[in-house]
């Protein structure tokens, strides 16, 4: 989406709506785009960074193995470099915050320093629905990027896969989002991904990033 447009307002999750499904976020925010945003620990605490409409989240601060996506109102949007850790600026409008960050020069998807976890093969290298988050070297496009997989035909793909899309969409900076059963990307009311064949329902998830389109006023 085009970073210009003076209609393009962004949204995240309140407190409140930790715990909610993305289909719910998005009705609630009559958001045109939403994706499902950080990982989180099992009782729903996003790990990492959120503000929300210009308000952090009490106790949940930047981490040096998280990589923070910021917005202002003026839609100027930055992703911060590998191992840095972030304080909220003050005129964030939005902040999610990823695991790993692509290297545009090296093509690749890379983890934190001591991050053991972070850097395992398995992560790196296991298929799954993934989400992605990036922006082009001018800062003026943003790109919300969800894979399917975990179908009967197609696993999903590994993070060196999800780079290879991201060096074609020529992005020079990009997070990933949580993945897997918490992929999910709403275009209006619809979730426009299928759910992987053995999950019944949509997930509820910790936090959420939103895309809305404000009607031009004449």
């Amino acid at each position: 989406m085009d970073l210009n447009c003076k209609n393009l307002a962004f949204v995240g999750s309140e407190k409140s709506d930790n715990g909610s499904t993305v289909s719910d976020f998005a009705k609630k925010y009559e958001t045109d785009v939403a994706i499902n945003a950080n990982f989180y620990w099992k009782d729903n605490t996003p790990i990492g960074l959120v503000v929300s409409q210009g308000k952090r989240w009490s106790k949940y601060g930047d981490v040096r193995n998280r990589v923070v996506f910021a917005c202002d109102k003026a839609n100027k949007c930055s992703i911060e470099g590998k191992n840095t850790l972030s304080k909220q600026n003050p005129k964030w409008q939005v902040a999610i915050s990823g695991w790993h960050w692509y290297n545009a020069q090296s093509g690749k998807f890379e983890c934190a320093e001591n991050d053991k976890v972070g850097c395992s093969q398995s992560i790196f290298h296991d298929k799954h629905p993934r989400t992605l988050l990036g922006l082009n070297e001018q800062k003026n496009w943003l790109y919300l990027v969800v894979v399917e997989g975990r179908q009967l035909t197609f696993g999903g793909v590994t993070l060196d896969e999800l780079a290879e899309l991201a060096g074609k969409l020529e992005l020079t900076k990009a997070i990933n989002l949580d993945g897997g059963g918490s992929s999910t990307m709403v275009i209006g009311n619809k979730r426009v991904n299928s759910l992987p064949i053995l999950q019944n329902e949509e997930r509820k998830v910790a936090n959420h990033f939103g895309v809305k389109i404000i009607p031009v006023q004449k």
